[in-house]
């Protein structure tokens, strides 16, 4: 049995008589990629993953299965290799009948792993939940009372019935943890010698400085006013958003490290060119707290609503008087409304443009505000704003819809001769927001129609070492979305400040099944009771109109474990540890290449240990071995021919019979999510 010697990628690697290109190619730690291989068992060559070329052979050839040989000229990676490998796993996926990560994750800008911490909630792991909605989301706290929750729009029980509460279960997360253990603060990382700074202390500054020192840089925060929490705190009232649960989430930033330089704005105590000399990354991170006006004669009269809420949180208290009218549909409109009814104005009117139908703000704001008293007027708009007699007085103009604008929304357009007057005390304009960032405080950097111009994929701008985030780019738009931005800076700056290739924080390919149809929406249910979903406890409606006390009370451990358990689990259990995935995401798959008709998704949880869900299955053959070598009595097999091949147990034998013994080992080695062992993080896994 004498070695022998063959080329691999340029090296001679040493060879035993037997061994494949494959072993020859692991025992030097030349590493190929496979699905279908396993160590002991006889090569299938199935998945083609471990594809190779032999100098002098034609086509690509199976390295588990192709014996070595003396003075062989092997490429493992080559670009011909690697496109064949890459096509492979788009066939593969093409017809993957599972999620690998729930809809509602993909749903969610921060990209918080809703369903691990679902999963621990429902299994009354706590401690766990928090640390996860922590860990993605920084002020889940925050968010989990002001978030749009688009991450609910996603939600599978949706099609049946009402979406999971989310939004609330990530609150009560990081409430329970704050009442029960104190500030959440994870752990940092050694100590750099790098520092950032922050221009913004909103949620994308936040979310970014935390990111920062956690990865071991220094970050100093600079924000133009006197307490942190941009918009979180001076755009969203007490009442929605207590300071004391904001003053917790930004005293577990400072506890991490951060150092903020508060009540200094940029342009006016320091310039950028002063940052990049000070530091050796900065991050423009300023929102939009600038105020839109009515766009009418005398709008100059009205005030705005941002300017309207800070004064409300740093003082002194707006004068609303009797009659207060806000003018604008969206959620400062609300706001507003709603606060100048805790000031003591007897009359609140909301005046929108268009109907309730186009309102951009979130529904349940409007129904509270309706529920408090606010009386809300639609296809309405100003024409002229004047002061007489000390009271102001609005000219306004019925509005009918037209074609829709640039936003695709209906236009409205005025209806002649349908103008009226309404008197107020106070008129708030909350027609929309602008960034407060002039171009000639910073003018060496490139501006694009709606702020800094940055790279999408990094959000660094034309100037080394010099990122931006949330609205400072995009222009107004909601928290969660800044949060997202500030995960996103917080990745590319410290790649920047360790000397990597800045490439930001690229995410791993998401299969996705879709809208199912009503006998795969039936596999989900079947293990889940259909339960309604738990209602968000709220002061009494008397209390709410006279105070700046939290309206939504927050849900008792009661409340999350049973809404919790509402989860069906859509993610798949093996995601992470998922091969299939991985292998896709390293290669650049495009899971849509090859789309058609997918198989349809099925599950059986009968096993006490294991899941199986066959539309994953990539006929790899491990389990079918697995059950051979364990001596099953029913094991498993293949069935049918070509594209209809399937693995199953004989006879349609429920895989509690097919792996009496073998079952875990099966799950362990199986590739992707056919097989999972329970407790893994879906519905089907956490069934006992």
């Amino acid at each position: 049995m004498t070695p022998f010697a063959l080329t691999i990628d340029g090296r001679r690697v040493e060879a035993a008589p037997g061994d494949t290109i494959l072993q020859a190619a692991r025992r030097a730690g030349i590493s190929i990629p496979t699905l279908c291989h396993v160590e002991g068992f006889a090569p299938s060559a199935s998945c083609f993953l471990c594809a190779v070329q032999i100098e002098g052979r034609p086509n690509l050839w199976p390295s588990c299965a192709m014996p070595a040989a003396a003075g062989m000229v092997v490429e493992t990676n080559s670009p011909e290799v690697r496109e064949a490998r890459k096509t492979a796993l788009e066939l593969l996926v093409s017809d993957h009948a599972g999620d690998c990560v729930g809809p509602c994750q993909t749903g969610c800008p921060a990209r918080l792993r809703i369903p691990d911490f679902i999963a621990r909630l429902a299994a009354a792991d706590n401690p766990t939940a928090a640390e996860i909605v922590h860990d993605d989301l920084t002020l889940p706290a925050s968010l989990g009372r002001v978030c749009p929750r688009l991450c609910e729009q996603r939600c599978r029980r949706c099609q049946a019935e009402e979406a999971l509460s989310i939004r609330n279960l990530h609150r009560f997360a990081a409430d329970h943890h704050r009442q029960t253990a104190g500030l959440y603060v994870p752990p940092r990382a050694e100590a750099t010698g790098k520092r950032a700074a922050i221009v913004g202390a909103g949620p994308a500054g936040l979310t970014a400085a935390q990111h920062l020192l956690r990865r071991g840089h220094a970050v100093v925060l600079y924000d133009a006013h006197p307490r942190a929490g941009g918009m979180l705190r001076y755009g969203i009232p007490a009442f929605r958003l207590p300071h004391a649960v904001l003053d917790a989430e930004i005293d577990a930033v400072r506890a991490l490290g951060a150092e903020f330089r508060l009540g200094r704005r940029l342009g006016r105590d320091f310039t950028l060119d002063d940052l990049r000399r000070e530091f050796d990354a900065v991050l423009l991170a300023v929102g939009a707290q600038g105020s839109r006006g009515l766009g009418c004669p005398g709008e100059e009269l009205a005030t705005p609503a941002l300017e309207f809420l800070e004064k409300i949180v740093d003082g002194p208290a707006p004068r609303v008087g009797t009659d207060a009218v806000i003018v604008g549909g969206g959620n400062t409109a609300m706001d507003a409304s709603r606060s100048a009814l805790r000031l003591g104005a007897k009359s609140v009117r909301v005046l929108y443009r268009r109907t309730r139908r186009e309102m951009p703000c979130l529904m349940e704001e409007v129904e509270a505000a309706e529920e408090e008293g606010v009386r809300i007027e639609y296809l309405v708009a100003p024409v002229k704003l004047e002061r007489l007699d000390g009271r102001l007085r609005l000219t306004c103009q019925r509005m009918e819809l037209g074609a829709p604008d640039d936003s695709g929304r209906a236009r409205p357009v005025p209806v002649p001769g349908s103008e009226f007057i309404i008197e107020a005390d106070i008129v708030i304009a909350a027609i929309g927001q602008a960034v407060n960032l002039d171009p000639r405080h910073a003018p060496a950097l490139d501006f694009s129609k709606w702020g800094i111009a940055v790279d999408p994929k990094t959000l660094a701008t034309n100037l080394p070492g010099v990122f931006a985030a949330g609205d400072a780019v995009t222009g107004p738009d909601v928290a969660v979305r800044a949060v997202a931005a500030g995960k996103l800076a917080a990745a590319a700056m410290d790649q920047y400040l360790a000397g990597r290739r800045v490439i930001g924080s690229p995410e791993a390919v998401n299969v996705l099944m879709g809208r199912l149809d009503e006998t795969e929406l039936a596999v989900l249910l079947r293990d889940i009771e259909s339960i309604p979903r738990t209602p968000m406890p709220h002061a009494p409606l008397e209390a709410r109109r006279t105070t700046f006390a939290e309206v939504e009370l927050g849900f008792t451990p009661a409340d999350a474990l049973h809404e919790s358990r509402r989860c069906l689990g859509c993610g798949c259990g093996k995601a992470i540890p998922c091969r299939l995935r991985a292998l896709a995401t390293e290669y650049g798959v495009d899971p849509t290449r090859f789309a058609g008709q997918r198989r349809q998704f099925q599950r059986d949880t009968s096993h006490p240990e294991i899941i199986f869900e066959p539309g994953k299955c990539i006929l790899c053959g491990v389990c079918v071995e697995v059950a051979r070598q364990a001596g099953e009595d029913w094991g498993i097999t293949f069935y049918g021919r070509g594209f209809e091949t399937v693995v199953a147990p004989p006879l349609d034998r429920p895989m509690a019979e097919a792996f009496k013994k073998s079952g875990r080992r099966a799950a362990e080695l199986c590739p992707t999510g056919a097989l999972m062992l329970k407790g893994m993080g879906c519905a089907g896994c956490r069934l006992a």
